[in-house]
């Protein structure tokens, strides 16, 4: 089991921003507009708040914690301002980072903290419906969306239908 302690500064960074870049990964999928995009925000802290309160591995909860801590903000990657695939392309490479960083120092956690990366990116998919006027009619997860979810999965070597609690 893992904590901060058992991480550099830099590792730690990137382990913590990482349920963050993962819903930024899933909304820049599928742009939701502006009230769509703040409920998407919102699903990622309420899926970290939720995890801290949960039979979560240590580093889950070490992660939430680390980011209740920091006001609901850890300190994110710098992202230059490129194409959304270019973006998309360094979110995934951070997100692997973290990955492999938890998996070098606790292989016993590596699974779940990929698993629940992914678990954070569903639940930001599913926050706001995608398409239709107001809500109505609308997609609750975009083709869009499950494609990220997919990908993501696959960049971090999980089946897709995984969670955290596994």
């Amino acid at each position: 089991m893992s904590t901060k302690n058992d991480y550099s500064a830099e590792e730690w960074k990137t382990i913590a921003a990482a349920p963050v870049v993962a819903g930024l990964f899933i909304t820049l999928a599928d742009a939701s507009g502006l009230v769509g995009t703040a409920k998407e925000a919102m699903a990622v802290g309420r899926a970290i708040t939720e995890s801290a309160a949960s039979a979560a591995p240590e580093i889950v909860k070490s992660v939430a914690e680390s980011v209740r801590s920091a006001g609901g903000r850890p300190e994110l990657p710098d992202i230059p301002k490129v194409d959304r695939a270019q973006i998309k392309t360094r979110l995934i490479t951070h997100l692997k980072a973290a990955a492999s960083a938890v998996e070098a120092k606790s292989p016993s956690e590596g699974a779940a903290y990929r698993a629940w990366l992914l678990s954070v990116a569903t639940n930001v998919s599913q926050a706001a419906k995608e398409g239709g006027f107001l809500g109505i009619g609308g997609t609750p997860v975009s083709t869009e969306e499950r494609e990220a979810l997919a990908q993501l999965a696959q960049e971090l070597g999980i089946a897709a239908e995984s969670t955290w609690q596994s």
